[in-house]
């Protein structure tokens, strides 16, 4: 337990002396976020939250994840992809890049990502040839880079969205459900968001920007594909299924509508919910209760037969629930 609390203690730690420092070292107006007519805050807030968790998350990696056993190939592409994915996300956050600029870029940190995995890792080696593997692994990546993105709009969202599925894969990895080197990368991540949380909380004094949302979905990402293959592909897919179910479901009725999917918008359902008066606490508590229900799902796909069925369909259940009593409008 004390070598999965540690690093969790020490990044939030200094997550959280960073952002404290950031706060009072840089210019009030710097990284400011502008409040528009899609916007889910009133007041202003600072997009600061990438430029201390990234640092404090990946010197972790290289002090704690190396000695549980992340391979050194895999440390050196994942940093270098998250560094790229940190500096485009601060220049946009910044300046508001095109958006081929910020494709690219999350094109070749998810290349650089999962080639970080190494050859030997398959998670369907039985049906697809290794390239169309790893060709739809990069675009999944990218995907789960944007829907991050896409996700982070209200306060604590990604804290209860991805920190809370990341702790309870560091807990698996207690049991021997996953390799203590995933349960360090978990960890880490977590353990960011945790101190991010102080700052975050309503009403968020600091956001994440796209310098923090861009590469810890790519992070997240990551540790769901490494999750597929140590436990089963259900277990990869259930955890981080509330942000998959929201922002896809939310894409496919733009395209339904004939919208422009590439325009911002505010139409998550959890963004539907704010403008109906749901507080932003309900929500997060709302999300971070589905997370411990797919928590549980994902351990009972382990079980054969019957037992993973049930856990599948009381996942897609659970959430589909969610999602439904979110666009609802009735806190």
């Amino acid at each position: 337990m004390n070598t999965i609390l540690f690093p969790f203690v020490c990044v939030a730690v200094v997550s959280v002396i960073l952002l404290w420092l950031a706060i009072r070292v840089l210019p009030s107006g710097f990284l400011g976020a502008a409040i528009t007519e899609r916007s889910n805050h009133s007041q202003p807030a600072r997009q600061l939250g990438g430029l201390a968790l990234i640092p404090a998350i990946l010197v972790s990696l290289w002090v704690f994840g190396a000695d549980a056993g992340l391979p050194h190939q895999f440390l050196v592409a994942t940093s270098i992809a998250a560094l790229l994915l940190w500096v485009v996300g601060f220049l946009d956050d910044r300046y508001h890049l095109p958006e081929l600029i910020r494709l690219a870029a999350q094109l070749i940190a998810s290349v650089i990502a999962v080639y970080g995995l190494g050859e030997s890792f398959r998670l369907l080696p039985d049906l697809l040839p290794f390239f169309i593997e790893r060709a739809l692994l990069v675009a999944a990546l990218i995907y789960f880079i944007n829907l991050t993105n896409f996700m982070d709009g209200i306060d604590l969202m990604v804290v209860a969205g991805l920190g809370l599925p990341l702790t309870l894969i560091a807990s698996f990895s207690l049991f021997g459900l996953v390799s203590f080197a995933t349960g360090s990368l978990a960890i880490s991540i977590a353990g960011g968001l945790a101190g991010f949380f102080f700052f975050n909380r309503p009403k968020a004094k600091i956001f994440l920007g796209d310098s923090g949302s861009l590469p810890i979905g790519m992070l997240s990402g990551v540790v769901f594909f490494i999750v597929a293959r140590e436990m089963n592909i259900w277990a990869g897919l259930i955890l981080p299924l509330f942000f998959i179910a929201d922002a896809t479901s939310t894409l496919l009725m733009r395209l339904a509508a004939g919208e422009n999917i590439l325009n911002a918008h505010s139409k998550h359902a959890y963004q539907h919910a704010k403008r109906s008066g749901w507080s932003v606490w309900a929500i997060i508590s709302a999300v971070a209760v589905l997370n411990l229900l797919l928590g549980a799902c994902a351990l009972l796909t382990l079980r054969e037969g019957w037992g993973k069925a049930f856990a599948i369909i009381l996942a897609l259940a659970a959430v589909s629930l969610l999602l439904r009593r979110l666009r609802s409008g009735k806190p």
